[in-house]
């Protein structure tokens, strides 16, 4: 899994999971976890879902996370050793087509936010079934980023910055509406299909969870916006925030399903 268009880092991540709190709640609730049960977290970060996950095997259960990247690795490895738990929360550094566990290895696993950054999530998704047991659920949460929708009175500005963001700053910007399809194609039963925008009514906040500083100089650079567009643009979200107006969204779907 090489490093992606979309790369952020750690401090990103611990922003971002706050705002995502609902929708990852609802992937813990779709795994079904239980006590002592074995579980993998594909592009874990740094361990903010393996920690949740913990709790919900306990003591006699283990979690492992799959990361590309070794700096993300490490400081999940650092935050299990921090909260005690390093004994039975593991984190490797791995490509997610091609996983370093045995088939059937696991009894539940779960990805979120990271098919969107692959530029083979096919293969990604198949390694999951390969590694999950027989009766084991799956669960991946994704976003459509055809549905990101930024409030501003500039509208044909607001949207060519947003496909210009889709389309040329991440791999796999529908991930999200294809995942059904993926889960279907193998076979997993149960299947069912969720989505809750995910939505930011904070001017400062949103232009942080939503990069919105990289996405206008890439704009820039690319000669998809001119100096006056980038001015009028951020005078537009800038009004809006001054009213207590301002508002972005962007669809999560979640998709989980059972092994045969």
């Amino acid at each position: 899994m090489s490093q992606s268009k979309g790369y952020v880092d750690a401090d990103y991540l611990d922003i971002a999971a706050k705002v995502m709190q609902p929708l990852k709640q609802r992937t813990y609730e779709l795994m079904q976890l239980k006590p002592g049960q074995r579980v993998l977290d594909l592009g874990c970060g740094p361990g903010i879902d393996t920690m949740v996950l913990s709790k919900a095997v306990g003591s006699t259960g283990e979690v492992h996370g799959a990361d590309h990247d070794a700096a993300m690795v490490a400081e999940a490895n650092r935050r299990a050793e921090a909260a005690g738990v390093a004994a039975r929360v593991f984190h490797r550094q791995a490509d997610a087509g091609a996983l370093p566990w045995p088939d059937d290895f696991f009894d539940a696993s779960r990805s979120e936010r990271v098919f969107q950054h692959l530029l083979d999530p096919e293969q990604a998704f198949s390694e999951m079934v390969r590694v999950t047991r027989s009766g084991g659920r799956l669960v991946v949460l994704d976003g459509d980023w055809a549905t990101f929708t930024i409030a501003s009175d500039e509208i044909e500005l607001e949207r060519r910055l947003v496909r210009f963001h889709a389309e040329r700053m991440i791999n796999n910007p529908y991930s999200g509406r294809r995942l059904s399809g993926m889960f279907g194609s193998r076979g997993l039963q149960d299947v069912r299909v969720e989505a809750l925008p995910i939505i930011v009514t904070d001017y400062a906040l949103a232009r942080r969870v939503s990069r919105l500083d990289q996405i206008e100089e890439e704009a820039l650079r690319a000669g998809v916006f001119d100096q006056s567009d980038s001015a009028r643009w951020r005078a537009s979200l800038q009004r809006a925030a001054a009213q207590d107006g301002f508002f972005s969204s962007v669809n999560g779907v979640t998709v989980s399903g059972r092994k045969q």
